[in-house]
């Protein structure tokens, strides 16, 4: 049952930091400079949110019932992104102390909307919702 316990919070906390991450280094690839930057709306906007709703969306579905929990466990998975990206030295202090304000608050948005798919019951329908989301940031970073 332990082990249980720690898989679930591995699901929970490293597949949205892993999604984060992947999201930046993409974004930050100096070839596709001029189509996808890190500093787009769709990177401030939509990495945060696809984060929190994925972290709330692998919870469990009582968990996710609680609107503080949808609020405010995102804000871990954020942290988590923060550390991993600072410990690499893809982000500097500088960049997190003024962007996490609005990464928090787009979080916390993803979150109530993961946690709103989540109780809603439709397993198959959420899934393809989900890997929708999933690329969304790519398909409009073209435009």
């Amino acid at each position: 049952m332990e082990s249980n316990k720690y898989a679930l919070w591995g699901k929970i906390i490293l597949i949205p930091v892993a999604y984060g991450v992947l999201l930046r280094v993409f974004f930050g690839i100096n070839t596709w400079e001029s189509i996808f930057s890190v500093m787009s709306v769709t990177f401030l906007l939509m990495l945060p949110s696809i984060v929190g709703g994925l972290t709330v969306y692998f919870s469990s579905e009582t968990k996710a019932r609680s609107l503080s929990y949808r609020i405010l466990m995102p804000w871990v998975t954020i942290m988590g992104f923060m550390v991993v990206t600072l410990f690499f030295g893809i982000e500097g202090w500088a960049c997190w102390i003024m962007v996490l304000p609005l990464f928090f608050v787009a979080a916390s948005i993803g979150g109530v909307i993961g946690g709103w798919l989540k109780i809603r019951n439709i397993q198959k329908r959420n899934r393809m919702y989900l890997s929708f989301i999933a690329f969304l940031p790519f398909i409009i970073a073209l435009y």
